[in-house]
């Protein structure tokens, strides 16, 4: 009974110790949510302490004990490097001459060193590392291995293995006859790979191993504070949790082609019944995929399925649709999407390409002519009339086979907007469209005499501008009375860079409050001069004209996005520019996370699941700047902006903050090669607004970051400076505000983000600090002078 009751406690021991390293990587050290890259040479053994214990573990062998023996660091520091190459070599090629001979070279220090008992041959020794099944394994090249579902452990059957680091080795003895089970728990590096198809992982980081059916050699160095580990030999199955765990050969993802029919293809016939791809992996490995329509026509999905050709059958298709099919596929370690659109056939006859193009703005008032192309596929003649409202011309015509048509007009005038409807029919099937479009002002025109009130002149002070700049957008941020003559969402407010007859300067509300006369708007400056005060007008008082303002024309061209965060995020987060690179919020924001910011309104974060996603769009660009208002109190680790991938947490890039009050930039791919952590103490954590901007030249000629309109150089782990490098290499799939897009990982803020623009080339360090102090304090940026009326 005695007997049983020892036999179960020792395996329940078992259990809780191969429980525990699904935990341990988060109780050895901090979560982070992004894990600094370790050196593999990083294990060091202080060398205060002349001599202290170092410990010999034999697995294996069950005549033979732990070993403790008095050695010199010196000494110790030359086994640990031995083992650390026999251990690279082991995993990597097991079978190889090097490996043989490397072998016998660390038994021979081993002995050297007194750590081999006298009376213990080195062959026994030696037998541990060179077993004579290992050697009549065949080294087959097979494909098989065990399936890795989490991208923090790694796990190998019949293989060889290694590890070292700072922690502790557990030796455990099943009872009722000795097989060896072996845990480690500590900081370090370990590796495995299977002895007969060479696929294996490396893990890195705080974490947790074990093995079953374990030969081999384990050491330790005992120095006061911790314990210095390491062990070598083979193992019937490995287990890894870490913080960072790579596997390789590096996995290849599967490949999906020839679909049928083709991306973007037009005219697909009706009675197309079916969708159909291909799907391979490099590998050889099974694939299980999915397969969704917009709008629904049809899905399917299959699982562990082969190198092979497969179909979706579809139903319900209408004409002149553009359908949009999604299909993912994965081989359990890595995930690969496709979408693809297309068309189908018109039934119906065609009508396109009108110029003006529909909701077009600025239009000439002298525009002579409508234009527009019909098309029947079929070849039937159509008949066609055109109506205009209010009327400025009007056509019909019979018997018409495709062409460009064109409308006569006249009589439009300036700031109005015009409707034009088309309607035509081959005989059996119509077709309706509605344009509209709105007329402009004359290039040079003075607003006093096409109906505006008032105006008032506006004062750039020199002095607040770093240096000469073009297309600049200035902030102007005030309550003023007079403006509560304006329209009440103040369409009629327009800028001028002059009085009387002028040219206008494009702008965009970001808020306006008629009944305060609170005004938030941006006002693209042409040129702004640090050697004397730049002159400007702003008008109001129009309650005809149509809307003045045009937000796609207040950024210039290099701003790829421009988002003022002053949505509700149930609803769409509006990109300012003509790119229209809009989000959408995720984790359940509402409009309580609509608060005051920085200018106008913002958003806040919880820190928890709250995030924008948006479509990628940086894909193509090598040089570039983010740029934004950040207000927080948390210590925590948070993204402003990131790149990632949405199904694995490499590769991205974060702009953001680190822990312990550090300006944080983070650019990554897969692999160790291409990490790249900068941090920079900063006080960022005083819950005050600070400007924040990461800037990158191109490679070879920099990365810049600024914090409230100055320069910061940044600290790069490992001396690993990016030199330049930003989105363009990156093969990601999303970009977010206030955290990282990717499974695992995601650095959500905690606070208020404000005004975070993505332009394609790097802000100057004038442009940089200009808008710090525009933005800081708009009042002394300008002055805003009196009201008036017009003659």
């Amino acid at each position: 009974m005695k007997g049983i009751v020892i036999k179960v406690g020792l395996v329940f021991g078992l259990v809780i110790v191969l429980l525990s390293t699904n935990i341990t990587p988060g109780l050895l050290g901090r979560s982070s949510d992004l894990v600094q890259q370790k050196s593999a040479d990083a294990l060091f053994i202080p060398t205060s302490q002349k001599n202290s214990v170092f410990s010999l573990n034999v697995f294996g062998k069950t005549n033979q004990k732990k070993i403790d023996v008095a050695l010199s660091t010196d000494d110790a520091t030359l086994i640990f490097d031995k083992l650390k190459e026999l251990k690279s070599e082991m995993t990597q090629h097991p079978y190889s001459e090097e490996t043989h001979s490397l072998k016998i070279a660390f038994i021979d220090l081993l002995a050297e060193k007194a750590v081999i008992p006298n009376e213990v041959s080195k062959d026994a020794y030696l037998s541990l590392l060179n077993p004579r099944w290992v050697e009549r394994l065949p080294n087959t090249g097979n494909t098989l291995s065990l399936p890795q579902p989490y991208a923090n452990r790694g796990t190998s059957i019949l293989c060889s293995l290694g590890g070292e680091g700072t922690g502790i080795l557990i030796p455990l003895f099943l009872l009722p006859r000795p097989r060896i089970a072996m845990l480690w728990l500590g900081t370090g590096f370990s590796s495995a790979a299977n002895l007969l198809t060479g696929k294996g992982y490396i893990a890195g980081g705080a974490q947790a191993g074990f093995t079953l059916g374990f030969m081999g050699i384990g050491i330790s160095y005992a120095v006061p504070g911790y314990t210095l580990y390491g062990f070598i030999g083979y193992a019937l199955l490995a287990s890894t949790t870490a913080e960072e765990v790579a596997h390789y050969p590096p996995n290849r993802a599967p490949e999906i082609s020839d679909a049928q029919p083709a991306d973007g293809e037009q005219n697909v016939p009706l009675i197309t019944t079916k969708l159909q791809f291909r799907i391979q992996d490099a590998d050889a490995d099974l694939m299980s995929y999915t397969v969704t329509t917009n709008p629904d026509i049809g899905s399917a999905n299959g699982n562990l399925k082969p190198f092979g050709v497969y179909t979706v059958p579809i139903s319900g298709l209408v004409d002149l649709t553009q359908y949009t099919w999604h299909i993912q596929v994965t081989d359990g370690k890595d995930t690969t999407d496709q979408t693809l659109t297309f068309t189908t056939e018109a039934i119906a006859p065609i009508i396109s390409n009108p110029m003006p193009a529909d909701g077009e703005r600025d239009v000439p008032m002298d525009l002579p002519q409508l234009q527009f192309s019909l098309k029947d596929y079929q070849g039937d003649a159509m008949e066609y009339t055109v109506e205009t409202t209010p009327n400025i011309g009007f056509k019909h015509e019979t018997g018409v086979h495709d062409a460009t048509i064109t409308v006569p007009i006249s009589g439009m005038t300036y700031g109005a907007t015009y409707r034009w409807y088309v309607n035509v029919t081959d005989g059996t099937h119509w077709t309706r469209k509605l344009f509209t479009f709105e007329t402009g002002y004359p290039s040079l025109f003075d607003p006093y005499e096409f109906g505006w009130n008032y105006r008032k002149q506006i004062t750039i002070h020199h002095t607040q501008v770093a240096d000469d700049l073009e297309n600049y957008p200035v902030l102007i941020n005030t309550i003023d009375p007079d403006l509560m003559k304006a329209q009440d969402d103040g369409g009629d407010i327009l800028f001028m860079n002059g009085p009387g007859v002028a040219k206008r300067q494009y702008h965009e509300i970001e808020n306006f409050e008629q009944t305060m006369g609170s005004l938030v708007t941006w006002v693209n400056v042409p040129a702004l001069s640090s050697s004397q005060d730049m002159v400007f007008y702003m008008y109001y008082g129009n309650p005809d004209c149509i809307n003045q303002q045009y937000p796609e024309k207040t950024w210039n061209p290099s701003y790829k996005a421009v988002w003022h965060l002053n949505n509700n995020p149930i609803g769409t987060i509006v990109d300012s520019t003509a790119n229209s690179n809009d989000g959408i919020s995720k984790g359940g924001m509402t409009i309580s996370d609509l608060v005051d910011g920085k200018t106008g309104k913002c958003l806040h974060f919880d820190g928890a699941n709250d995030y924008i996603s948006f479509t990628e769009f940086t894909g193509s660009l090598n040089t570039g700047t983010c740029i934004a208002w950040v207000k927080t109190t948390t210590n925590g680790i948070g993204a402003v902006w990131g790149e990632a991938k949405t199904t694995t947490d490499k590769p991205y890039i974060a702009c953001g903050k680190y822990y312990d009050d550090n300006l944080w930039f983070a650019r990554d791919v897969y692999g160790t090669s291409s990490n790249y952590q900068g941090f920079k103490p900063i006080e960022m954590n005083d819950g005050q607004w600070h400007q924040a901007a990461w800037l990158s030249k191109g490679t070879g000629n920099g990365n810049t970051f600024y914090f409230d309109g100055q320069p910061v150089s940044l600290n790069w782990q490992d001396g690993n400076d990016p030199d330049g490098m930003w989105f363009d290499d990156q093969s990601t799939d999303s970009h977010s505000i206030g955290a990282l897009d990717r499974p695992t990982s995601r650095s959500h803020w905690t606070g208020l983000l404000d005004e975070i623009r993505i332009t394609d080339t790097p802000l100057s360090a004038a442009w940089i600090a200009t808008e710090y102090t525009n933005q800081n304090n708009p009042a002394d940026f300008l002055n805003i002078g009196p009201e008036v009326p017009g003659p």
